[in-house]
């Protein structure tokens, strides 16, 4: 019977792997692991060298997981109340709860630890990261307008790994990712407006409804076209206002995958020029 008990109860090691790699697999189904590739077209811009690229695009892996396992696991019981989620990830956290914590904690630890002997800026953004990743989960994701603003410097602390340390020309681009990060929060929000009024949350859209949100998105655009225009100096910019004329009586879904597919256009323009105009970081 012991041993019959032993090989049912699963291992330490396959319990952190399933934890992470539900977090993991939930995210790129729903595409919302964007900063991957941001980074990725970023690092290659900016010319590091194989090994500096392979180390940032390393910790923008890991450091995409843990801030979106660190989510989870504070928004246990808002996804096993969600009709829309797989409740069968959060009830493994659930079940694994002390474990899951330790997890967290050895993880952030030991990343800071290690980008703290590898680069001061890195580690800047991994603690900026996790700071803001906590509090946004557990208190902002439900405040109106900070529930935008915060995914927006998610977003922005992400890509601070991909840029050469504490260069103003790298923060001037990510700032245009922020702005990215506030328009695709908007659309998420609109998105869930339904569900989350029925748990009465209190987003952006519930408390200034959703024509007066439409308006805040418009001007996200135009505010992220005029920077990429006269701050970046990218005519391509101009392009970020095309989502000016896309209906929003349309799916949400449809509607946030067309807002990608231009933002990423635009982006990928602009770490090409950069590609052929930066030189190599040191």
């Amino acid at each position: 019977m012991d041993r019959q008990n032993q090989s049912a109860t699963p291992s330490l090691g396959s319990v952190c792997y399933k934890l992470l790699a539900d977090t993991a697999k939930d995210r790129l189904v729903r595409l919302e692991a964007n900063t991957i590739l941001g980074n990725f077209l970023l690092l290659i811009a900016f010319h590091f060298s194989f090994t500096d690229f392979i180390i940032r695009m390393v910790i923008t892996l890991f450091i995409n997981v843990l801030g979106y396992f660190i989510n989870d696991f504070i928004d246990i019981e808002v996804d096993l109340a969600s009709k829309e989620k797989d409740k069968s990830k959060a009830l493994f956290i659930k079940e694994h709860k002390k474990t899951a914590l330790a997890l967290i904690l050895c993880m952030s630890a030991g990343l800071v630890t290690a980008t703290l002997f590898y680069s001061q800026s890195v580690c800047f953004a991994v603690i900026m990261l996790l700071f803001i990743v906590t509090i946004y989960t557990d208190y902002f994701k439900n405040k109106a307008f900070w529930d935008v603003i915060f995914i927006g410097l998610w977003g922005f602390a992400l890509s601070w790994i991909a840029i050469p340390d504490f260069s103003w020309q790298g923060i001037k681009l990510i700032l245009l990712l922020f702005i990215f990060g506030c328009c695709f929060e908007t659309v998420q929000t609109l998105k869930d407006y339904e569900e989350d009024k029925k748990f009465g949350l209190t987003t952006t859209p519930i408390v200034l409804g959703v024509p007066k949100t439409v308006l805040i998105l418009r001007i996200l655009y135009i505010t992220a076209a005029l920077y990429a225009f006269f701050v970046l100096n990218e005519v391509v910019g101009i392009l970020i206002l095309i989502p000016l004329f896309f209906s929003t009586t349309q799916n949400m879904g449809t509607y946030w995958t067309k807002l990608k597919l231009v933002c990423g256009v635009v982006w990928m323009v602009i770490m090409v020029r950069l590609y052929f105009h930066s030189l190599p970081p040191g």
